[in-house]
């Protein structure tokens, strides 16, 4: 048994948040680079839009289990920490889309409102 905790990768990530009750993606990017091409079902949550008030509206069950990437510019450890700062405690690293390759990516002109919070 390692002492080290293994990261997921952006693609673990997907599988878990797809395939668990309970749980969301989220991409704590800017809201334009989450514009240029995020994973499909994922929740665009800027690492500066976390705030207790807008979190707890969104994501009212701290039990969640919310898979979070980013990319190396707006790092998901930051967010991670964040988020078990609000409580959630199944706050999870999910990877940082650079590292990923084969990801399929969606482009979208408008975006809709249930994609992120602004």
């Amino acid at each position: 048994m390692s002492i080290f905790k293994k990261k997921l990768t952006v693609n673990e990530a997907i599988n878990k948040a797809h395939t668990s009750e309970n749980a969301m993606l989220i991409d704590c990017r800017t809201k334009d680079e989450f514009n240029h091409g995020h994973v499909a079902g994922a929740v665009n949550i800027p690492l500066d839009k976390i705030t207790e008030d807008r979190i707890l509206r969104r994501f009212p069950d701290k039990e969640t289990s919310l898979y979070i990437i980013g990319s190396y510019n707006f790092r998901p450890e930051k967010a991670v920490k964040a988020f078990k700062k609000l409580g959630y405690k199944n706050a999870i690293f999910g990877g940082n889309m650079e590292e990923h390759y084969g990801l399929s990516l969606i482009h979208i002109s408008e975006p809709t409102r249930r994609s992120y919070i602004s």
